[in-house]
């Protein structure tokens, strides 16, 4: 339920969650102790005690990832920041830090926020730093971070062949604008390009833009009437990227579908099932079936949701409440760190784009300020995430401890439970380039390895097999599924401890298509579980294997 105590103060202090690393360098948290503290300093640096809850746990993981991941997991910071400022420090409640810092602004008119910047070249908590960011009708962020980016094209910039900025220029763009985030910079180089800003200049072998009068054009215009065509640009761009990556017919979603959510706070859920309504589907009754109970067809909707709602969350409510601040949205679902970063640091390690881990819908958005005199109607709905007038520290950090506790004991019972991990290399046996390194707890069920390996091939379905393995002697093994009918060794109920796993030891994984499929599997490495890892996980792959699955990736 949402957060609605009757506090008795009317004013607070912020949280701030210090962690004290007292002993062992191998930061075992048994030795760790908590310690909360008011500070009654200034509302900046009480808002950076809080945020730091972020930078903290951010730098615990992503710090022990592997070298490889490393710089995107710095370069991504900033908008996983975003996204955590939104997000409820505790589940089920209205306490995300965007709520609790908003308390603190005197001006009705100004949407507040904090915008994270990273040094990659310092270390440890040194290289991030936050800037308070204020977003008013008069004097908008978007506006000027747009007009930088066609600043950076006079007299004229050499583009890509989509018309995208050179790496280069990227990163020199990254320190000039306010979110210093490669998909900021894209969505409004993508505006851009939209609405006719960038001219074309004659050139040989490359491609050259420059400002065209067009900018200049809208740029004098008033910042409220030159905010609200940016915003109905906005929906036009999310309505042409949902048509071209979910292959709507024309028309079957416009600016205007996107826009009318604006009129008031927004239920998220609503607007998925007027989305899915045009083309004639009832998602309410679908998500009202019991999955057991679920058709063919209405199985194919569920996936198509999940994929649905990335895309929604990145060109819809991301650019509505991160980049124009015209809602501010807030997911009940507290932030997990374990969780995220290592997700984020697989897709960095394959090279994948980190859109499927970073971009989820949020529960609910309701209007700033900003919104309020731009696109809200006269009767709202009630704002589902108004915080109450009066509230004291002390309420704040009865709420928001038992999360922080639970997440401290998480990380304690994994330094409690290590097991022993294999590094396993397969390769595709008609093709030596295709090869995947993989790093499994020992205790990890032989069934579920051996059909995991087979969908990291793209054979997904595969549920038969033959897994040959030498024994102790150097004499083959040979396992399959409880459901086999050969008369071998079945892996029901085995894990991989139950193997032996010496180093160098080749197995051969076999689907009942035969060699076509086949897969070599070398054991490459035994060692103690990493606390900080989330397992099974792939630790690298092949080239080729990324070229083939970067093909089919829209994110």
């Amino acid at each position: 339920m949402f957060f609605r105590r009757h506090p008795s103060q009317c004013s607070f202090f912020l949280l701030k969650w210090k962690v004290v690393v007292s002993a062992p360098q191998d930061g075992n948290p048994k030795q760790m102790k908590k310690e909360f503290f008011m500070n009654n300093h200034t509302d900046q640096l009480r808002h950076e005690d809080l945020l730091q809850l972020f930078t903290t746990e951010y730098e615990k993981y992503a710090s022990r990832m592997d070298p490889e991941a490393m710089d995107g997991l710095w370069d991504i910071a900033p908008m996983v920041f975003s996204k955590w400022y939104y997000t409820a420090l505790t589940g089920e409640t209205i306490l995300t830090p965007a709520n609790i810092i908003h308390c603190d602004e005197e001006d009705p008119k100004v949407e507040k926020a904090y915008i994270l910047h990273v040094d990659k070249k310092a270390a440890g908590m040194e290289k991030y730093s936050f800037h308070p960011v204020s977003y008013t009708l008069e004097n908008h962020p978007i506006l000027r971070d747009m007009q930088t980016i066609l600043d950076a094209c006079l007299p004229d910039c050499t583009v890509d062949e989509n018309g995208f900025f050179l790496p280069e220029d990227r990163a020199e763009l990254l320190q000039k604008i306010t979110l210093p985030d490669g998909f900021y910079l894209e969505y409004l180089t993508r505006l851009c390009q939209q609405m006719g800003f960038f001219q074309k200049v004659p050139a040989i072998h490359i491609h050259k833009v420059t400002k065209s009068p067009k900018a200049d054009a809208f740029f004098g215009k008033e910042p409220k009437e030159a905010l609200d065509t940016l915003l109905w640009e906005g929906c036009a761009l999310a309505a042409e990227q949902l048509q071209y990556t979910m292959d709507l017919e024309p028309g079957m979603v416009s600016s205007s579908f996107f826009y009318q959510y604006l009129e008031n706070h927004i239920d998220i859920d609503q607007v998925f099932v007027d989305f899915y309504k045009r083309v004639d589907i009832d998602l309410e009754s679908i998500w009202k079936t019991p999955p057991n109970e679920l058709t063919e067809e209405e199985q194919s909707i569920v996936s198509s949701f999940l994929f649905a709602g990335i895309m929604m969350d990145k060109w819809v409510f991301t650019p509505l409440g991160h980049f124009f601040h015209v809602v501010r949205p807030i997911s009940f679902t507290a932030f997990r760190f374990y969780q995220n970063i290592n997700n984020l640091a697989a897709l960095f390690l394959m090279h994948h784009n980190p859109g499927a881990e970073l971009f989820t819908p949020p529960s609910y958005c309701s209007l700033t300020a900003i919104g309020m005199e731009l696109t809200a109607k006269e009767k709202l709905s009630v704002n589902k995430q108004k915080m109450p007038k009066n509230i004291s520290f002390e309420r704040i950090m009865e709420a928001i401890t038992p999360e922080l506790e639970l997440r401290y004991y998480e990380e304690m019972l994994r330094f409690e439970l290590v097991t022993d991990v294999v590094s396993l290399r397969a390769t595709l046996q008609k093709d030596e380039n295709l090869w995947k390194e993989a790093e499994l707890s020992t205790e990890n069920a032989l069934h579920d390895f051996c059909c995991d390996i087979f969908a990291a091939f793209a054979m997904e379905d595969t549920r038969e097999y033959v897994l040959s393995i030498p024994d102790d002697n150097g004499f083959p093994m040979e396992y399959a599924p409880a459901a086999s009918k050969r008369a071998i060794n079945k892996t029901d109920g085995m894990t991989l401890g139950d193997l032996p796993l010496h180093i160098g030891d080749v197995w051969t994984l076999t689907p009942p298509s035969g060699k076509a499929g086949a897969l070599t599997i070398e054991v490459l490495e035994k060692k103690a579980s990493n606390p900080y890892l989330m397992y099974p996980r792939i630790r690298r792959q092949s080239e080729k294997i990324t070229e083939m699955e970067q093909i089919d990736e829209i994110y």
